[in-house]
Order: structure tokens, then C-alpha cells, then sequence
């Protein structure tokens, strides 16, 4: 078949333009693309506090605007403070004082042979989360784990423990503290986030009960908060764990741990353990929301399914591990996780530097706030106030994952971003 005459001619002009046209010489242009990302969305995003000291863990704000933030610890000359109020733009005091912060016999104890964390059950160790309850009172999560060579030593009986404080009378002694067996919670266990549902219709006691996070032991601890007594759900299962080789990526570079090639937060035995990390209550107090921090999944799961005592229940461990609903992945990495009174989830994202909501109606994940300042959003809580508060300690600039170097740059930052919701009330 002979080409036409109109192919011959295209042939001839791509031919004399080839010989034609020279390589072509880039420069700048003034112009820029048609989508450009600023790193920002959502709300204005405020900073209303600065930490020129330890980066902060834990906050949590009362109804009448007290603010609480807790600090990782392990050496008690360079931070007496592990839980702490804020005072002023810049400040903050021991919490409910320097004495309950210090324990006498130190943060170490040694009477095994080996370091553990302190047993002392009357003092303050190592204090993970704040949480205001919906009667206003504090409780404070004290893993009982402090920080020795950018690792969390074992626990120790007694020293791991729930404490909570009467706010409406300013006391300066808790009204109760709860510990926890060692079948409740091993020595390598963490104590890492807590909601409470005080209805009185939940427990024969009448009082409540508390949901934990145990990111170290992998699982979730639910405690009568009538009785004291505490039992475990989930334990070790995959949903709780950590994920083996989770490689975070944070602002664009692959975060390892401090071994060499080992990918972060995968291994069982330093600091959280990287299991069951962030944790949220729903508005109407029937699930529990939880994510491993090494994963980018998201997962609830029945609390009436929680509160069944596997001592008093042969099959309660089977009904809450099948009651366990997974929600699809987040898109990336999820420390901290809140609710509010509207039902959002608020979903911390420091891979993204933003806070994210899943809403249970439509079963999707939203973007909420994105700023360059929010580095590593570690703990969210929602306050009366209308707004809703998330710490920023720089996580992964600490020596643990940048080989023995601390690249964090000081102040850490508290932040806060308006909502429409309140605090969940369950009372």
C-alpha cells in the first residue's frame, strides 16, 4: 500500500523540523503551576502556650479552664515535673505538688537485681495522660515507666497506676488510686491513653468504668471504677499490635529507629512498644476507637463487649475479639485520638503534620486542620471552651529515632483549633 500524499507531506515537515530545532534551554518562569500546597487547611490554628523545657505528652483542660499537661520522664534533677498546671503563657507548676511528683526513693528500683521503675504507689513515676472525666474531676495515668538511656525501664508492681483528683475542692491528695496486678498488666505493659463512662447502669458498682490503652503489652484494660478491680481484652492480638516493619515517614524522610536500618516504633521493647496507642470513646459510650501507633489502621470495637470480666465470662475474651469492627486505614500513622459531643473522631496525623475526623456515618476520613507548625500531634482533647487542644513535642527528633541525636527544636508547643462540638458527657 503506497502512503498518501498528505502522509508524505507530514513525514517531509517532521523530518526539516527535526534538523531543524536545537536542545531547549530551561529557566525559571514567574508563573507557577495551577495547584500549589501551602501546608495549610482548616481552621486557624492557635498557640497558646510555648514549653521551653520537656516536651510535652499529655493535656487536658477542665470545664472551667484549668490546663494539665504531663511530661515523660526518667531522671528527676533535670524534670521534677511528670504532671504539671499550666499557669501562663510559658509556665507550668507541679501538679497537685512538687512532693507527690517526687517519690522519695527515686524513679529506680533496683531491690530485684535489675532496674525496674519504681513501686511506689503514693508518688508519681512516670505520668502518660491527663484526662478530665465528665464530673470534672482529674485522673492521671501513670505507666510506672521511666526513661533510662531513650527507653522506658519494666514496671514494677504498684508503680503503674490510675489516679484521680477531686478539682471542685482543690484537694492535693487524690480520693482514689488504683494499681494494677501484674495478670492485668506485664512489666513490659504501657500505659498509654484513658476514657472514662461514668453511668451508673454500666457496673454493679455503680461507678463507672475506665478504658486504657496498653501500647507496650499490646491490649486494652478496662477498670471498675467502683470496685478497683481491672481486667484485659484483646490481648496481643493482631489488631492491637504493632505492625513489623512499619516504616513512618515524617516531613518526606523514612524515620528508622536508633538501630541502623531498623524500621521505627516496629519493636516490642522500647519506650510505648508502638501497639494499641490512641484511644476514643463514642458519643454515646457503645464503642471504643483505637489505632496501634506502627500501623495505619483504624479499628473499634464493642465497649459492652469490654466490660464483661474474663474471670466471671469463659468466653468474654472470644465476644470482644469478634466484636471488633475494622474501620480501614487512615492514611497514614495515628499517635493521638479524641471524640466530641457531634460524634467526629478527631484522628492525630504526624506524617501529615495535621489532625484528621472519621465520621461513623459515612464511615470516612476528612482532613480537619493542616499546619507546618503542627509537629507530631501527639495527645487531643476537646474542651468545654469550644475548642480542641493537641500537644506538639517533635516525637520523632528525639534520640530514640534519630541514633542517640535529640534534633528537637525548643519550644514545643500546645495548640488548639475551634469546633463545633463539646466534650463527650457520660454521666
Amino acid at each position: 500500500m503506497r502512503p498518501s500524499l498528505e502522509l508524505k507531506i507530514h513525514i517531509l515537515v517532521a523530518s526539516s523540523l527535526w534538523k531543524t530545532v536545537s536542545a531547549v534551554k530551561f529557566a525559571p518562569l514567574s508563573e507557577k503551576p495551577g495547584l500549589v500546597d501551602n501546608g495549610t487547611f482548616g481552621p486557624t490554628l492557635e498557640v497558646v502556650h510555648l514549653f521551653n523545657g520537656e516536651p510535652p505528652i499529655g493535656i487536658t483542660v477542665s470545664k472551667s479552664g484549668r490546663a494539665f499537661v504531663t511530661f515523660n520522664r526518667g531522671d528527676l534533677s533535670s524534670n521534677p515535673i511528670t504532671l504539671g498546671e499550666i499557669v501562663n503563657a510559658t509556665f507550668e507548676i507541679p501538679f497537685p505538688s512538687k512532693d507527690f511528683n517526687i517519690p522519695p526513693g527515686g524513679l529506680v528500683n533496683t531491690s530485684s537485681g535489675r532496674p525496674l521503675g519504681s513501686s511506689d504507689s503514693s508518688h508519681f513515676i512516670n505520668v502518660q495522660a491527663a484526662v478530665i472525666d465528665a464530673k470534672d474531676r482529674l485522673w492521671a495515668l501513670d505507666n510506672g515507666r521511666p526513661v533510662v538511656n531513650s527507653d522506658n525501664l519494666p514496671a514494677a508492681p504498684g508503680g503503674p497506676k490510675l489516679v484521680g483528683f477531686d478539682l471542685s475542692n482543690n484537694a492535693t491528695k487524690p480520693f482514689q488510686t488504683i494499681t494494677f496486678p501484674e495478670s492485668v498488666l506485664p512489666a513490659t505493659g504501657y500505659l498509654n491513653d484513658v476514657r472514662f463512662d461514668l453511668r451508673t447502669n454500666l457496673t454493679k458498682s455503680g461507678k463507672g468504668v475506665a478504658y486504657i490503652a496498653d501500647s507496650g503489652g499490646f491490649g486494652i484494660i478496662v477498670v471498675d471504677l467502683g470496685t478497683g478491680k481491672s481486667w484485659r481484652h484483646l490481648d496481643r492480638l493482631y489488631e492491637v499490635s504493632a505492625r513489623s516493619r512499619f516504616l513512618p515517614t515524617l516531613q518526606g524522610i523514612p524515620t528508622y529507629s536508633s538501630t541502623p536500618m531498623s524500621p521505627a516504633f516496629h519493636f516490642e521493647t522500647a519506650g510505648g512498644g508502638g501497639g494499641c496507642d490512641g484511644l476514643a470513646i463514642s458519643a454515646d459510650g457503645e464503642f471504643i476507637y483505637f489505632t496501634p501507633l506502627s500501623s495505619h489502621d483504624f479499628y473499634r470495637v464493642e465497649a459492652s463487649a469490654l466490660r464483661v470480666n474474663p474471670a466471671d465470662d469463659n468466653l468474654a475474651f472470644i465476644r470482644a475479639a469478634n466484636s471488633v469492627q475494622y474501620l480501614g486505614q487512615v492514611g497514614g500513622q495515628a499517635d493521638g485520638l479524641e471524640s466530641d459531643s457531634t460524634g467526629k473522631i478527631y484522628i492525630s496525623s504526624p506524617e501529615h503534620n495535621s489532625i484528621n475526623t472519621y465520621d461513623p456515618q459515612t464511615g470516612l476520613v476528612s482532613p480537619f486542620v493542616r499546619s507546618p507548625i503542627i509537629a507530631w500531634p501527639d495527645t487531643l482533647s476537646v474542651a468545654a471552651d469550644g475548642y480542641i487542644y493537641a500537644t506538639l513535642n517533635q516525637l520523632w527528633l528525639s534520640p530514640g529515632f534519630q541514633n542517640g541525636t535529640d534534633r528537637r527544636v525548643k519550644p514545643f508547643a500546645l495548640v488548639r483549633a475551634k469546633i463545633d462540638g463539646s466534650p463527650v458527657d457520660l454521666a
